[in-house]
């Protein structure tokens, strides 16, 4: 072990990755006989050093996988008194404020205020009140902008119902129930907004100090510059997107450069290398050099707000750095692995969140893959400056390849030449910025006209972002890469940037077991061979999980793509935008050839404008409501070009698309703009002896018109799409006894505040014979059949 170092580490780092990996699927394990298993591993790894064995490392391999799983089972363990379990009651939390708080104007013209509180005291009704513990975020909405504010530190009470956090349950979406616990946040609370009371305490004088300083940047370059332009370079200097605008976002994104947005590894390093810069110019020793990076890393993390993400990226891209710029590159290597073994002991849910994925796997590919690329680059004679910069660039984009694949399924070919050209000028900007604001504290004046030039190099760097996002395949599309596939990735990159030695001792097994791996090919190739094959002729029904609203896609035998209804928009969210289509993408469907929507409400078309504009589509279909509720739903002009996809479904019309046929059962023409749920449409969808009705929000009264039009036998469907998402206006017992379902699925928002789907729906459901499935329970819901056989997958099953 002492030989080998970086192996036996990276070693440990991934057992005890895995261990954390496997324990969060897997129930929890009572920690006694746990604790004591770890206790003997250590015990035999300690016997095997003191008699000095080889198989030492062993023991310290499983302990390592033991103590993953265990510290992941603690941390999902609450106290009793946490927050949480007062889900779903409506109770008046005292709490104090650890964060700044953040007020927005919303596109309706109401304020929304979120508070970071830490839970002190709850009441619930007129019990008495209890102490509690736990962090939680409070969301409070206003119709006119609060005159003060909570300071950090303060005391907050504010009445609201108690919801556990939920996001959007679907293959390749972040997990923000698990993002925000790892945070230590555990509760969100829907707030009114009259009931906030805040009382004033003395302390936290030193961080308000800290937020009173990140005020004077903000208030000094609006001062002289658009709140656009302040809101961009106080997010390149502080990190966060409040304020910027919208066509710098998507540019920077096309470019690969989004990260410069959040504070990273990246800033750490260029406030690093310039202090670095800064000692080297004034001929201080390496060790005063050292301490000159490390206070002013310090410094800039508390004025960051030492939020985790801050802290995590000042440790690896901190101590990485001062390694490096000691001349001590295999140190830097062997901190970045003791630190990951530490951070992830401490807090093991950091495994899960895509900021310590970034961060880690981008300051690892910077340490051990941008040096064997830049020799190799150099070798191809393109120059010491060019060579680093790309070898910088590519060994960032391949470190976090399969990371960037799963969550985005992007790659931006243009970053190569931003990052070469953008990025420059873009730390330049932050380095004026953070002197120009002490310089603005001294001088007023001087400031103003330091933070004048950063505004125009800003509109250099938008103007340059916004033409490279233009260029063709700027942006292209990346396959999902699985478990498997991603690690013979990772695999790959170790053997790349392996010792010369280890290189050889790989290539001699490789070659002493080929018959094996041979074998093992083969089989691992009959075995994908025989599901592909196993697959053909199948047809897929997707209930995606896009909260209280519905979305289904249908993926024919052949692997075209149909979209009924499309999800909505949740205040200023686009689910479209930020759930449906990348869902999409997910999973390679780059072209939808037909979208049947049942009717224009938000929850059901107000996605389609986003799929519209990111993806080829073929015809929209949609009801009888009129061009211009469609124009609103989608949030564009009624002069959109987009639009005239749109077609009105006639009833009794059907299409066929690889053996799958899709035919109008319903759709009434004599509708009134905004009519609303009546106007719905029913769709019915065959592929051999399965098929599916999709309801909308179709209601009762129209329940009973189809009753009256259609055949009873042509309504009876194995998989019914429930009407309105559970609601007691839909779903009569007549229409399901026609119906006769043997599958229910329900597209409905978790803890929604219409109480859907209602009970009685349920217990009508249940005694029509149908197997219920949920969204809000169980994610994305997967219809699979090959025209015969049924069968049902869950993503996240509670």
């Amino acid at each position: 072990m002492g030989q080998h170092q970086e192996p036996f580490l990276l070693g440990l780092l991934f057992a005890l990755s895995f261990g954390i990996f496997c324990a969060h699927s897997v129930t929890v394990l009572p920690l006694l006989p746990v604790c004591l298993l770890l206790c003997g591993l250590l015990g035999a790894a300690a016997f095997g050093i003191w008699k000095s064995r080889e198989w030492t490392w062993v023991p310290f391999i499983l302990a390592a996988f033991v103590l993953g799983a265990a510290r992941l089972w603690s941390a999902e363990m609450l106290p009793a008194d946490d927050i949480s379990h007062f889900a779903h009651e409506e109770v008046r939390v005292t709490g104090k404020l650890l964060e700044e708080p953040f007020l927005r104007l919303a596109s309706d013209g109401s304020y929304r205020l979120r508070l970071h509180l830490e839970a002190e005291r709850i009441k619930k009704g007129k019990a008495e009140t209890v102490t509690a513990e736990g962090g939680l975020y409070v969301y409070a909405r206003f119709n006119e902008a609060p005159k003060a504010l909570p300071r950090i530190g303060d005391g907050v009470a504010v009445t609201g119902k108690v919801r556990l956090p939920h996001g959007y349950r679907n293959p390749g979406q972040l997990d923000t129930a698990l993002l925000l616990k790892s945070q230590g946040i555990t509760a969100t609370l829907s707030a009114r907004g009259e009931s906030l009371k805040v009382e004033e305490r003395e302390g936290a004088s030193f961080k308000r100090w800290l937020s009173s300083v990140r005020s004077h940047y903000l208030s000094a370059m609006e001062e002289v510059m658009p709140k656009e332009d302040a809101a961009a370079i106080f997010a390149m200097l502080f990190g966060g997107y409040g304020g910027l605008q919208p066509e710098l976002l998507d540019a920077f994104t096309a470019t690969g450069i989004v990260h410069i947005l959040s504070v990273s590894g990246a800033h750490i390093s260029l406030i690093a290398a310039v202090m670095a810069w800064l000692g080297m110019a004034l001929r201080l020793s390496k060790g005063l050099r050292a301490i000159l990076v490390i206070g002013t890393i310090v410094v800039y993390s508390l004025l960051s707000g030492c939020v985790p993400p801050v802290i995590r990226s000042a440790i690896m891209g901190g101590l990485a750095f001062l390694a490096l710029s000691l001349d001590r590159e295999r140190d830097a290597r062997r901190i970045l692995l003791i630190t990951g073994l530490v951070m992830l002991t401490v807090s093991p849910l950091l495994l899960f969140h895509i900021s310590f994925q970034l961060s880690f796997l981008a300051t690892a590919g910077l340490l051990y893959l941008a040096p064997v690329m830049r020799e190799w680059l150099k070798k191809c004679r393109l120059g010491e400056f060019v060579s680093a910069g790309f070898a910088i660039t590519m060994a960032a984009q391949l470190s976090t390849l399969p990371i960037l694949a799963w969550y985005f399924n992007q790659l931006s070919i243009s970053s190569l030449l931003a990052n070469l050209t953008i990025v420059p000028i873009v730390e330049l900007i932050i380095v004026i910025g953070l002197f120009g604001g002490i310089i603005a504290f001294l001088l007023p004046f001087l400031g103003r006209i330091i933070y004048v030039g950063d505004s125009l190099l800003l509109g250099i760097v938008y103007e340059m972002a916004r033409w490279m996002s233009k260029l063709p395949g700027s942006m292209i599309w990346i396959p999902t890469l699985n478990g498997w596939a991603g690690a013979v990735y990772y695999a790959i990159l170790c053997f790349m940037v392996a010792d010369k030695p280890w290189q050889e001792k790989a290539w001699d097994f490789m070659k002493s077991r080929r018959q094996y791996l041979l074998l093992a090919g083969l089989v691992l190739l009959m075995f994908l061979g025989g599901r592909y094959f196993a697959h053909t002729g199948e047809m897929t029904l997707v209930a995606v999980d896009v909260g209280q609203g519905d979305a289904l896609v249908l993926c024919s035998p052949k692997g075209r793509v149909l979209l009924f209804d499309s999800g909505g928009t949740r205040g200023d969210f686009d689910v479209g935008e930020k759930v449906l289509v990348p869902y999409l993408r997910h999973y390679g469907m780059n072209r939808v050839e037909a979208v049947f929507l049942t009717h224009a409400h938000d929850d059901h078309a107000g996605g389609t404008g986003a799929v519209l504009k990111k993806l080829p589509v073929g015809k929209v279909y949609t009801a009888w409501e009129g061009r211009g509720e469609y124009a609103r739903s989608f949030h564009l002009s009624q002069a959109d070009p987009l639009l005239n996809k749109l077609e009105p479904a006639r009833q009794g019309a059907a299409m066929e698309v690889d053996g799958v046929r899709v035919e109008v059962l319903y759709a009434p023409e004599v509708v009134a703009p905004g009519s609303g749920n009546e106007a719905s449409n029913v769709y019915k969808i065959t592929y051999g002896e399965a098929s599916f009705l999709i309801t909308g929000d179709l209601t009762k009264e129209n329940e009973a018109v189809i009753l009256s039009q259609q055949d009873q036998g042509k309504l009876h469907s194995t998989v019914l799409k429930v009407g309105h998402h559970g609601s007691d206006t839909s779903s009569s017992e007549e229409f399901l006894r026609a119906v006769s379902p043997n599958f229910a699925i329900i597209c409905v928002g978790a803890d929604n505040s219409f109480g859907h789907p209602k009970a009685k729906v349920l217990e009508r459901l249940q005694q029509a014979g149908a197997e219920i499935h949920r969204t809000d329970l169980e994610g994305e819901v997967v219809f699979h059949t090959d025209g015969k056989k049924m069968w049902v997958e869950s993503y996240a099953k509670e």
